[in-house]
């Protein structure tokens, strides 16, 4: 799985790196706005509730095939 930031969308809540402060952190030089930092830190179920969790739907989770 990957989760794709839209970052048009995004307002900076920070409800993502609240919930997973593994995976998401703050992006240096960018105010406000997240970025992917380890997303194997979290369980497929923790990473679901965090992409709804996001207030304006900016982030999208992907399936990725190997």
């Amino acid at each position: 799985m990957r989760v794709v930031i839209d970052r048009r969308r995004c307002i900076g809540a920070g409800t993502c790196i609240t919930l997973a402060p593994t995976a998401f952190q703050w992006r240096k030089g960018d105010f406000l706005k997240p970025e992917v930092l380890d997303l194997t830190t979290v369980d497929e179920d923790t990473l679901r509730e965090i992409v709804i969790a996001c207030p304006t739907q900016a982030l999208v989770l992907e399936e990725v095939i190997d």
